[in-house]
C-alpha cells in the first residue's frame, strides 16, 4: 500500500506540473501575434534586437514607425540597457523573422513558461510538497503582470527569468552548505568549494545583464546569505559553549567563543562575495561580445574596448540618473504591490464599437492574497527568532522553516525595496513589478501549504481544504475572464470598462 500510495503521489506531481505549464503556455502563446504591431516599449527593444542580430550592436532608425515599414539604418545608436534581453528577443526573430508579433514575442513568451516551471522546482527545493509547488507555479502562470509581461518583446520577462534561476540556485547553495557545516575545533569551517553558488552568481550576471536592477537580487541574497551564515555561527558557537561545560577541553571553550564565531562569519562572508562578484561581473562583461568583437558600435572605435565599454556605462548611468520626463502611467513604486496603476501598453477602438487592449491589470486574487502571504511569513520569522537557539543544531545547520520565509522575502523586497528607496525619477512603472510575481506566489502557496497540512479534526481539516479549492478555483476564473484584456483580445467596450475595478486602472 505506501508503494502504490507513493506511485500516485508521483503521477499526482507529475499531472499537475504538466497541466501548469500546459495553462502557463496557453495563456502566453494564444494569439501572440495579436497585435501585428509594436506596442509601448517594443518600438525601441525590438528594433534594437533586430539590429544586434545582424550586426552584433543596436543600430538606428529613421522613424519610430511601430510597423517598422522602413529598414534600419547602418549608424550605430546609443542603448541604454545592456544586450542579453535583446538577444533573447533576437532568438524569436531569427526562428520566426521579423515580420510579425510571433518573431517579435515568442522567445519572451517562452521565458515566461520557464519561469513558471523554475518557480515549481524552487517551490519544491524549499517546502518539498508537490502541492505546494504546483500551486507556485499555477499563481505565477495566471497572475495577470506577469502574463502580459511574458506576452511582449520587453526586457522584463527574461529578467525575471534570471532572478529566480538565481534564486533557485541561491536556495541549491543554502541546502550544500548546510549538510556540509559541521563544528570542529576550529569551530564552523569556511567554505570555498561553493559551486551552487558560482552558478547563482553567473544567473544573477545574467540577470544584470538584461536590466542593471537584476543587481538588486544579487546583492540581497549575498547579504541574506552572510546574514545566515553569521546567525548559524554565533548561535552554534554558543549552543556548543553551552554544551561543553566548564569541565570541557579549554581549547575547543575557547573555539566556540561568540567573537570567535563574528571573526569566521566575516571571513566567510568574504570568501562568498569572492566567488560570486568577479562571477557576475565575467557574466555581464561577456554579454557585451557582440559589441566588443566589432567595430562601428556606438563609442566602440573611440579607444581600446575596456576604456570605450566604461565610458559606455558612465553615459548609460548619466542617461538614467537624469531622466525626467513624465509619463501618464507613471507609477510610484509604493503602489507596486498592489498594483494600483497598471501600465496600459496598447489600445485600439474600431468602428463596430468594440476595444482591444493590453494592460497588466493585475489578477487581485493572487496579487493581493500573494502581499498577504508575505505578511505573513514575515510574522513567522518573528515569532521564530524569539528563540533563536531553537533555529540552529549543534551541528551547525540552520531549521528551514523561517529560513525558507526570510528567503522568499527577501526575492520580493529585492526587487521593490531598492525603487522604493531610490524613487527620485518620474518614468518608473507598475510593470517592473514582474520580477516580484515569483516570489509573491511562492509565498501563497507556501501560506497555503501550511493550512492544508494543519492538524484537526476530519471535518476541520476538509472545510480548510475546500476553502483552498475555492480560492485557487476563483483564481483561475478571474484570470481566464482578464485573459482578452491581457492579450488584445477585440472585445465590447463595455466588457473592457467592466475590467477597471479600480480608480488608477483607467
Amino acid at each position: 500500500m505506501p508503494v502504490r500510495l507513493h506511485r500516485r503521489s508521483r503521477v499526482f506531481a507529475a499531472v499537475g506540473v504538466f497541466a501548469v505549464l500546459a495553462l502557463a503556455a496557453i495563456l502566453r502563446f494564444w494569439a501572440l501575434g495579436r497585435p501585428g504591431t509594436l506596442v509601448f516599449d517594443e518600438i525601441y527593444y525590438v528594433r534594437d534586437a533586430i539590429t544586434q542580430l545582424a550586426h552584433g550592436f543596436t543600430t538606428s532608425w529613421p522613424d519610430d514607425d511601430p510597423l517598422m515599414g522602413a529598414g534600419y539604418l547602418a549608424d550605430p545608436s546609443f542603448s541604454v540597457h545592456p544586450p542579453l534581453g535583446k538577444w533573447v528577443i533576437a532568438l524569436g526573430l531569427a526562428v520566426f523573422g521579423e515580420g510579425s508579433g510571433w518573431g517579435w514575442r515568442a522567445a519572451v513568451a517562452l521565458t515566461g513558461v520557464a519561469t513558471v516551471g523554475l518557480t515549481m522546482l524552487l517551490g519544491w527545493r524549499i517546502s518539498r510538497s508537490s502541492v505546494v509547488a504546483i500551486l507556485a507555479g499555477l499563481f505565477l502562470a495566471i497572475d495577470g503582470v506577469h502574463v502580459v509581461l511574458t506576452r511582449v518583446g520587453l526586457l522584463d520577462g527574461a529578467l525575471t527569468l534570471f532572478v529566480v534561476l538565481g534564486a533557485l540556485l541561491m536556495w541549491c547553495d543554502h541546502v550544500w552548505v548546510m549538510r556540509r557545516s559541521r563544528f570542529t575545533k576550529r569551530g564552523l569551517t569556511v567554505m570555498w568549494a561553493r559551486p551552487w553558488l558560482f552558478a547563482a552568481a553567473a544567473a544573477f550576471g545574467c540577470a544584470a545583464s538584461v536590466k542593471w536592477s537584476g543587481l538588486y537580487p544579487l546583492a540581497a541574497f549575498l547579504l541574506l546569505t552572510a546574514a545566515r551564515d553569521a546567525f548559524v555561527r554565533v548561535v552554534a558557537a554558543r549552543e556548543a559553549r553551552r554544551r561543553l561545560g566548564l569541565t570541557a577541553d579549554l581549547g575547543l571553550h575557547r573555539q566556540a567563543s561568540p567573537a570567535r564565531a563574528w571573526g569566521r562569519a566575516a571571513r566567510q562572508a568574504l570568501a562568498t562575495g569572492l566567488i560570486a562578484l568577479p562571477t557576475a561581473a565575467a557574466v555581464y562583461v561577456a554579454s557585451w561580445a557582440g559589441w566588443i568583437v566589432t567595430s562601428g558600435g556606438w563609442g566602440r572605435d573611440s579607444a581600446p574596448w575596456p576604456v570605450a565599454l566604461w565610458q559606455y556605462h558612465v553615459d548609460m548611468f548619466a542617461w538614467h540618473s537624469t531622466l525626467s520626463a513624465p509619463h501618464p502611467y507613471q507609477a510610484h513604486p509604493l503602489t507596486w504591490p498592489l498594483g494600483l496603476r497598471p501600465t496600459a501598453m496598447y489600445q485600439e477602438s474600431f468602428a463596430n464599437g468594440a476595444t482591444a487592449a493590453i494592460s497588466p491589470l493585475p489578477n487581485l486574487i493572487v496579487t493581493w492574497g500573494g502581499v498577504l502571504a508575505l505578511l505573513v511569513l514575515a510574522w513567522w520569522i518573528i515569532r521564530a527568532l524569539r528563540v533563536p537557539r531553537r533555529l540552529v543544531r549543534g551541528d551547525g545547520r540552520l531549521g528551514a522553516g523561517a529560513y525558507a520565509a526570510a528567503f522568499v522575502i527577501t526575492g520580493y523586497l529585492s526587487g521593490w525595496l531598492p525603487w522604493v528607496l531610490t524613487f527620485s525619477r518620474s518614468a518608473v512603472f507598475q510593470f517592473y513589478a514582474v520580477v516580484l510575481t515569483p516570489f509573491a506566489a511562492l509565498a501563497l502557496a507556501l501560506v497555503i501549504g501550511v493550512i492544508c497540512r494543519r492538524r484537526g479534526d476530519v471535518e476541520t481539516v476538509a472545510g480548510r481544504r475546500i476553502a483552498v479549492g475555492v480560492f485557487v478555483a476563483v483564481a483561475v476564473v478571474v484570470s481566464l475572464l482578464f485573459f482578452p484584456v491581457w492579450s488584445g483580445m477585440p472585445v465590447p467596450d463595455w466588457f473592457w470598462r467592466w475590467h477597471l475595478w479600480l480608480p488608477g486602472w483607467a
